[in-house]
Formats: structure tokens, sequence, C-alpha cells
């Protein structure tokens, strides 16, 4: 152990040898904690008992020490022959007299440790340097081989019964990703599976997770000439990079008004508006919401693109979204044949161009993905669709409501600032159709829709509906699953059920015996409240 103020010296050494930046953070986390800090305040730490079991936290203790018998007070311990004689000279006023001529290596060493030492002690120090530093003895009447065997026992029991567990889980792990199906009906319902439709909407593809998975990866197969190759995507992702940064920008306030950001971020139809939409996230949680987003369009990509409707999840497209998807395919592949040479090599302008014409194809697409009124089930949108399929885990299982839920959130960010973006470039198109028509400037933003008016017909259309007479769109859909899924995550329901056979509890195959699990437990709690009180407080009244 270091006190606070050796931190810096004991970091810099061996065999840490860390740099003054991350020493520079181990401090600051040390500031934070209520440590002894003075030499008053360890000084007046009581002393250690010889009796009490070695502390851990400062490593195994060392043997072959010597302990002082001169006085039963005396706890001076050493393993030195030198500061052995030098204490007894010093505390005790004994001076050791060697007889003169030549003697035997460590015969003087045998003959005081004899007298004034008891030999063979296991000894611990709290501290390298300054006060407290000495040598202190433990483990005194114990034996601590038969000790440490005890432990590597109980550490083998506890070792084998976690693994026993794991193996167990794991096996009824293995059996859920077989199949994507439903619980039954006469098993216990799965409320957040029964609501989100996964398992309904890709019951034809139960042994093809790892396809479905690869319809939404990120990692790109860059293979000429072959159906799967996706060098479009590539451009469409990074023209979808381009677009979120854009479009964070419009997203505040100045580029448009204050009602505009709180229209957008209605909730409810008939309900006030409470806070403004905002696009400022902690750096992490933007990266992961890009990447949601990222995954959407490569499922879009890949999806669409297989030949036969038949190979991948049974979503419908509009005559829009077909349109708007050709589109952004072309532009892309446009910039794959500058890339590899195949046209005329353009100009950066053309390029440039090229890359502001596939962002906002990429961005009327996703409009039209959003404004999508589903005839017949929700499932038919593309967009709700690739929710099913991300709702898969890595481990072929399904994702529960608590971690899939950041996924809906970041779904709806991403609608929300996209759709300020298509606001301001659709007034923007408006104010320059009526200038090429003849009006002046000044005129022609007089007499075109304002940010909010367009932003309210879309919201109203599309974002939230709901209005009489009106179908599902799959914003709806999605707004009411976060709902669930955040009131689900408050009463942390979970699915599934635990039945019981004498003392042993059985959930989805696993079976544990309880009475195991709470000597373990409890075995556990005295170590942990061992460390605790007797070997960190020097809590010397504590009993075992």
């Amino acid at each position: 152990m270091v006190t606070r103020r050796r931190i810096q010296a004991h970091l810099r050494g061996k065999p840490h040898g860390l740099v003054k930046k991350e020493i520079d953070k181990v401090k600051l986390w040390a500031e934070a904690l209520d440590l002894v800090e003075s030499d008053e305040e360890i000084l007046a730490l009581p002393p250690i008992p010889d009796t009490s079991q070695p502390i851990e936290a400062l490593g195994k203790p060392k043997s072959g020490g010597f302990r002082c018998t001169f006085t039963t007070d005396c706890r001076t311990v050493s393993a030195n022959s030198r500061r052995r004689n030098e204490h007894l000279w010093k505390v005790h006023g004994v001076e050791l007299d060697p007889k003169p001529g030549p003697r035997k290596a460590g015969a003087a060493e045998a003959d005081a440790d004899l007298t004034y030492w008891r030999g063979g002690v296991f000894y611990q120090q709290l501290f390298a340097k300054g006060p407290r530093s000495e040598y202190f003895e433990v483990a005194r009447g114990h034996d601590l081989e038969s000790l440490d065997a005890e432990q590597v026992r109980t550490e083998a029991a506890i070792q084998q019964a976690t693994q026993a567990f794991q193996a167990k889980s794991k096996e009824a792990r293995k059996k859920e990703m077989n199949v994507i199906e439903e619980m039954g009906d006469l098993a216990a319902p799965n409320s957040w599976l029964r609501r989100l439709g996964s398992t309904a909407h890709l019951k034809d593809f139960s042994d093809k997770k790892q396809f479905l998975k690869g319809l939404i990866s990120l990692k790109y197969d860059l293979k000429v000439d072959d159906p799967k190759d996706d060098s479009e995507l590539r451009h469409i992702h990074a023209a979808v990079r381009r677009l979120i940064r854009k479009a964070s920008g419009v997203a505040r306030p100045g580029a448009v008004s204050w009602n505009v950001l709180f229209e957008v971020n209605r909730k409810q139809l008939h309900k006030e508006r409470s806070t403004p939409f905002h696009f400022r996230f902690k750096r992490q949680t933007r990266k992961k919401y890009i990447a949601v987003c990222l995954q959407f369009f490569a499922y879009a990509v890949r999806a669409i693109s297989c030949e036969n409707a038949a190979d991948r999840p049974p979503f419908k497209l509009t005559e829009g979204q077909t349109t708007a998807f050709d589109v952004m395919m072309d532009y892309a592949g446009e910039l794959i044949d500058i890339e590899n040479k195949i046209e005329p090599m353009a100009t950066s302008s053309r390029i440039n161009e090229l890359h502001e014409l596939l962002e906002n194809a990429a961005l009327a697409f996703y409009i039209s993905v959003l404004d999508h009124f589903t005839k017949t089930t929700e499932y038919d949108s593309i967009l709700v669709s690739f929710l099913t399929v991300l709702s898969i885990r890595d481990d072929k299982t399904w994702e529960n409501y608590a971690n899939f839920t950041p996924k809906l959130s970041a779904i709806m960010a991403i609608s929300r600032v996209f759709l300020v973006k298509h606001t301001v470039d659709k007034r923007a198109l408006y104010i320059k159709q009526r200038v090429e028509q003849g009006q002046t400037r000044q005129e022609a933003e007089e007499k075109s829709p304002g940010h909010f008016e367009i932003m309210s017909d879309m919201t109203r259309r599309f974002l939230v509906g709901g209005a009489e007479g009106w179908d599902t769109t799959p914003t709806q859909f999605i707004i009411r699953l976060r709902n669930y899924g955040k009131a689900a995550s408050g009463q942390q329901a979970m699915p599934s059920s635990v039945s019981w056979d004498n003392e042993d509890a059985i959930y989805k195959g696993i079976r544990i015996n309880v009475l195991g699990v709470q000597s373990m437990l409890q075995a556990a709690l005295r170590r942990a409240e061992t460390l605790l009180y007797k070997h960190l407080l020097f809590y010397e009244e504590y009993k075992d």
C-alpha cells in the first residue's frame, strides 16, 4: 500500500513506469476517496493483532521472520541479523559481545535468535517507507498451509459451480438459437416479443439467422461484378455521414425557429409539445445513433437488391420508395464508375456535385420510408422490417426491451434531424422556383411556405399521425413500441417462469440447488466481511 502523497513516486518506479498524464488520473481518483493522509493519522492506526489472518490486499505474507521476545510488549519483527542486533542494543540496551576469533557463518545470529528472538514468523508490511513501514507478525498460531488449501478448495468449488451454471445457461441459449419461434400458448407469454413481432415477421428465416445479421452488417464485401458487392453501399454510407453532419448543423435555433424544433419533437398529435428537439448527444451516444442509421441503409440496399423477393424478409415498397431508391443507387453507381475509371475522368466540381446529389437522394429515400401509410400491417414497412432484424443479437437470440429501446430512440432522433434538414431544403427549393419564375427574392420568401408550415404538415402526416381515417405509419409503431419498452423497463417485467422441485429451482432447463447457492454466497460474504472489518478497517473486536 502507498499513501496519497507517495502515489506519484510509486507509479513512476518499477514495475509500473507510468507517465505523468496517467499518474494524474490516479491522483485525481484518489482525491475523491476518504483516506488517511497525515503522519498523525497513519500513526494513529491501531496495531494489527499477531493472531490475525494475513491481509490479502498486502499480498502473500513473507516467512522466516524473527519476533523479538525481550519483552511481551515488543512487536518488532526482523529478517536481518544486523537489524536484530541493532534493535536489541538501541531499544533494550542489550549489546551482544561475540567471542573473539573466527566463527562459522550464522553462528552469532543463531545464538542471538535462540536467546531473544522467536523464529518461523510470518510477517507483512503496511507501507514501503515512512510511518508504519515496520514489519508486523500475522497468522500466529494458524496453519497457513491448511488455510491456503481450504481457500483453494473453496475457490475451486465456486469456480466449478459457476462453470456448471454457465454451461447450463449456454445449453439453454443454444436451444433458443436453433429456431426463431414465439412462445406457445401453453408457455409463459413473452409480451415484449409479441409486441415487437420479430418472430412472426421472420418465421421463414429460422435457419438463416446469419444471413439476416449480414444484411445489417457494417462490414463491406467489395467484389467487382459480384451481386453482393458493397461498393454502392460504401458511397451511400459516406453520403449519409455527411448528411447527418449537415442536418445537425441546421437543427438548432437560428437556422430554424424554436417553434419548428418543438413541432418536430411532438410525441402526440393532440398534446402540446413540452420540449424542443436537439441533436446534441454525448460522443458515444451519437456514434451509436449513427451506426443504427447506417445499418438501416445497409439493410435497405442489400435486401432490396435481392433478385428474388422471397429471399428477403417480406416488406413492401411503395412506388415513391422504389423511385427514390433507384435514384440513390444511380448516383452511387456513377461515383463507382468514376472511381474505377470506367467513364472519362470527371472534374472535381462534378464529383462534388454527385456527392451532394447522393446526399439529397439518400435523404429523399429516407423521407419516403417515413411517409409510408401501411394498408395491411406495419411490417410492410421496410423500416419496421429492419427493426425486427436489428432485434437479433450476435448470439442469435432476441434483444430484450432494455437493450432495444435505445435503438428505437436512435431511429427517432435520426428521423427528426433528417426532417429538419428536409424542411430547410424544401423551403429553399420553393424560393428558388419562385425566383426562376420571375419573382424577386423578397417576394419569393414571403409567398413560400415557412419552415413551421412545412414541418407541421409532415409531423401530422406521418411522424405522429393518428387523425381519424389515417393509416398506420412506421413512426407511430416505433413511438408506441418505445413507450412500451420504457414502461416494461420501469416494471422490470421478465419473461418465462421459474418452477421448483423441492430445493431446486428450474429455469429454462437449468436446475440450481438453492442451498448450494446459499452456502456459496455465505462463504463469499464472510470473506468480504473479514477483509473489510478486520484487515481494512482494523476493527479489533470483529470476530470471524
